[in-house]
């Protein structure tokens, strides 16, 4: 009776094991399996004949893409291109007489964009400049951000530097710190300006954030590439472009890199749309504009 009862026992006890083994094992498979969880980036469709096309936003109000054209090297042969959501050219001098725009941000009826040594105003619904900004230490002006308050940033990649515009219409210095290593792409989000940097060494630049009140810089990600574009991709996560390599990145705010695909050398400001699953990706020296699905 005695051995019978503890092999009773022992069959219970080994089934406890059994089953709570069991559990763990199926928790840690979710889990692995919900962070290896990736994207999946698939071209559907391309628009060609943007000149050195460099940057893509999106408005929603307008339900248009207006997408930065450098052109060639002739002064004033730069400009904006309107383009419909499936990428239909409406116009490729939507925005004309710009030398070589970069970065674009959309606020209200005003588009604003970066042009070498000045950030363009112009009317989003006629094309229309309305007023330049610049000052007399802007060297190389590039991507152009908004803060939640109105307030327009933009980078100028050679010194270093942030420059803003306020609501008041004062474009002075906002921040000037070697530690941002030529910044090129930026992202303002919750109180924090996210930087996706150039880089002044061979290995390029990083992702960064600024805290919005202290200025205080910190680094998400070691030294990657020629960074360009960077978006918000949803879940804490970062969609950023590396001009030099091709690649498109998905960074974590803990530093983690995935790539999603590889498009070739040059593409540069990227947008994206959440809702819809669409990333637009402009290349440079291919003069067009790059539609993906990504979900």
């Amino acid at each position: 009776m005695k051995s019978t009862l503890l092999a009773l026992l022992a069959f219970v006890v080994l089934s406890s094991c059994k089953n709570d083994t069991k559990t763990e094992e199926s928790t840690t498979s979710d889990s692995q399996t919900e962070i290896s969880a990736l994207p999946t980036a698939t071209f559907t469709s391309e628009t060609l004949g943007l000149k050195s096309c460099e940057s893509a936003v999106y408005d929603a109000t307008t339900n248009h893409i207006y997408a930065s054209l450098i052109g060639g090297r002739e002064e004033g042969d730069g400009s904006i291109a309107k383009l419909k959501l499936d990428g239909t050219l409406v116009d490729s001098m939507f925005i004309i007489n710009l030398n070589d725009p970069k970065g674009i941000v959309v606020t209200g009826d005003k588009l604003f964009v970066s042009d070498v040594k000045h950030l363009v105003e112009a009317d989003v619904n006629t094309g229309v400049i309305l007023n330049t900004y610049t000052q007399d230490s802007v060297n190389f002006l590039n991507d152009v951000e908004i803060d939640s308050e109105g307030n327009i940033y933009v980078s100028d990649t050679s010194n270093s530097e942030i420059y803003k515009l306020d609501t008041k219409g004062n474009f002075e210095l906002w921040l000037a710190d070697e530690a941002l290593d030529r910044p090129n792409g930026l992202l303002y989000e919750d109180g924090t300006m996210y930087v996706a940097s150039w880089g002044a060494s061979e290995e390029g630049g990083r992702v960064s954030k600024i805290d919005m009140q202290t200025k205080q810089i910190d680094y998400i990600t070691r030294k990657i590439g020629n960074l360009d574009g960077i978006r918000p991709y949803g879940d804490g996560r970062l969609l950023i472009s590396d001009w030099r390599s091709g690649n498109i990145h998905l960074i974590s705010m803990n530093g983690e890199i995935d790539s999603l695909t590889t498009v070739g050398m040059s593409v540069g400001d990227i947008a994206y749309i959440k809702d819809k699953s669409l990333l637009f990706l402009p290349m440079n020296r291919q003069s067009r504009l790059l539609f993906y699905n990504l979900k």
